[in-house]
Order: structure tokens, then C-alpha cells, then sequence
């Protein structure tokens, strides 16, 4: 390796340092390139020589394959591992790491506030999670999309006050007769790109529409103007990658530990041993009607 190698990957290694030493206290949106070369002395420059953009150094610093085995390597350790404490179920902690940490990030994205009208679509883990925390910070009505029974259950037990279902009519026509009007806050946790257009039929001016669901490559997100107000409505739409990290575990761990969520209420299929990886995988592209997420325990 020559001097102008090491000096890269030196470079490469104090980005990511400084980048996981700010995503330790904040949110990913919140991070931009210009704080990040200033933190790590670098000009914008360099960073652009290694990374389209923060969400692009997220994906390069953040994931590995491997992982399913008895050891692997964890990226930064002390800002990503957090020791679970006693008094918590492994359940309850394993779903803090996406279902809870993704789902309560699109109710922060929506700014869902105390009285709230809120539209949760897709009750499936990651919508009940939008649900369960939605009602956590206190919102008014509460309207989960979804039908399996179930995942409906689960949504009342969270917080839900109506279960929307498309079998009954109209979702958009069923929501504005229930709350006689636009909601304040939409969350889409499931469903497809015509998803954001009911969403827009159901949002109030000035309202948000907060995204966290993953669309097909090839989905198309077209609506007529009209829905926007004619680009007049001020009406917001949001949508990313849930932040990570040991701190963020931490804070969503307190929520368990004080009995105000249990997210482990989600696992009802459960295998035991490496050998029952690729039958959990299976039973996920299969979807059973009363799957609501698996989960393996080794050892």
C-alpha cells in the first residue's frame, strides 16, 4: 500500500467516524454534508470524492453481508451496540432495531401532536408501530388502514380508535365521513404509489404526509394538481430512512421498561436454530393471513 492509499482510506475512516459521532445525537435528515466537513476538517470536496450524499454514505457505512452466523463484525460498535437490560424481553428489544425505531420515525416525520387527526395506512409491523406511537404522543382519532383481524386487534390494542378496511368502500369517502373532514397527519406505512394520491384526498391544508413505505421500482407517484391545493395547500410530504443508533435504542428501551409500549406483541411466529433461517424466510414471502413478522432465536 502506497502513502497516497493509506491517506484515502484514513480519509474514508474519519468521515465515518464523524458521521456516526453525529448520528449518536441526531437524526440522519438532520446531518448535512456542510456540518460533517466542518467536523471532520475536510472542504465538501473530499466528502463528494467518496459519496453522492449522506443517505448514500448511510448505505455504505451501514450495511455488510454475513451476518447470519455465529460471530460478525459490527460497524462502530460503541455508537450501534447498546446492552439490553434485564427487565427486557428479547422480544420486546429485538423489534426496537427497525419495526419500533421505523415506525415511530414516520410519526415523527409527521409531527403528530397532542389532539391530532391521524391516518395510519397499513397495519403491518411497522404500521402498528406508526399506530402505537401516534397514540403515545397523544393524537385524537386515530384511523388504521388494514384488514387481516389480527393486525387490527393489535392496532385497537396500540391506540386505534377506527379500522378502516378497502372491502367496506372507499377508504378516502370512509375517513372524511368519520372525522366530517380532512385529517390533520397521514402516515403510509403500506400500500403503493396511488397511495399518496388517497392520501392527498384526505390531508387538510397545511397537513403532513409522512412516508415510510418502500414502493416498487416500478411504481410511478403522479397526481392531478387539484390535489395539491393547485401547489397552493402547503401540504407536506416527508419521507426517509428511521435514524439508528445506540442512543436512539436507548430512549425507545425506556419506552418498554416503562410498560407505555410492548413491540414484541408483533413476533407470533417463532423458530429456534440457524437450520430455521431460510423456513422464516419462506414464511415471509409466503404471507400467511395471520403473519405479522417471524423471528429466529439462536442459541
Amino acid at each position: 500500500m502506497n502513502n497516497q492509499d493509506l491517506r484515502v482510506l484514513k480519509t474514508i475512516e474519519n468521515i465515518e467516524n464523524v458521521f456516526f459521532e453525529l448520528l449518536g445525537s441526531k437524526p440522519i435528515e438532520k446531518i448535512t454534508v456542510a456540518e460533517l466537513a466542518r467536523v471532520a476538517r475536510i472542504n465538501k470536496g473530499t466528502f463528494y470524492r467518496h459519496y453522492l450524499d449522506i443517505p448514500d454514505l448511510y448505505m455504505k457505512t451501514m450495511q455488510k453481508d454475513g451476518v447470519f452466523a455465529e460471530y460478525y463484525h459490527v460497524n462502530n460498535a460503541d455508537a450501534n451496540l447498546f446492552l439490553m437490560p434485564d427487565d427486557v424481553s428479547i422480544e420486546d428489544a429485538l423489534m426496537t432495531t427497525d419495526m419500533m425505531s421505523t415506525g415511530f420515525h414516520a410519526v415523527e416525520n409527521a409531527e403528530v401532536c397532542y389532539g391530532d387527526s391521524v391516518v395510519v395506512f397499513g397495519i403491518g409491523p411497522v404500521g402498528l408501530m406508526a399506530v402505537a406511537g401516534s397514540a403515545l404522543l397523544g393524537c385524537g382519532k386515530l384511523y388504521a388502514i388494514g384488514t387481516r383481524p389480527n393486525c387490527a386487534a393489535l392496532a385497537k390494542e396500540y391506540g386505534a380508535t377506527n379500522i378502516i378496511s378497502y372491502k367496506e368502500g372507499d377508504i378516502v369517502q370512509q375517513i372524511l365521513d368519520l372525522n366530517h373532514g380532512p385529517v390533520d397527519k397521514v402516515i403510509i406505512a403500506g400500500g403503493n404509489g396511488q397511495s399518496i394520491n388517497q392520501a392527498l384526498q384526505m390531508v387538510r391544508p397545511n397537513g403532513v404526509i409522512s412516508n415510510v413505505n418502500f414502493m416498487d421500482p416500478s411504481d410511478s407517484v403522479n397526481f392531478p394538481a387539484i390535489l395539491w391545493g393547485l401547489g397552493m395547500s402547503n401540504v407536506s410530504l416527508r419521507c426517509g430512512f428511521c435514524p439508528g443508533g445506540a442512543r436512539r435504542i436507548e430512549r425507545l428501551i425506556r419506552m418498554i421498561q416503562a410498560g407505555r409500549v410492548h413491540p414484541g406483541k408483533l413476533l407470533n411466529y417463532k423458530f429456534e436454530g440457524f437450520d430455521k433461517i431460510e423456513d422464516a424466510f419462506k414464511l415471509m414471502d409466503s404471507k400467511p393471513k395471520d403473519l405479522i413478522k417471524p423471528y429466529v432465536l439462536i442459541g
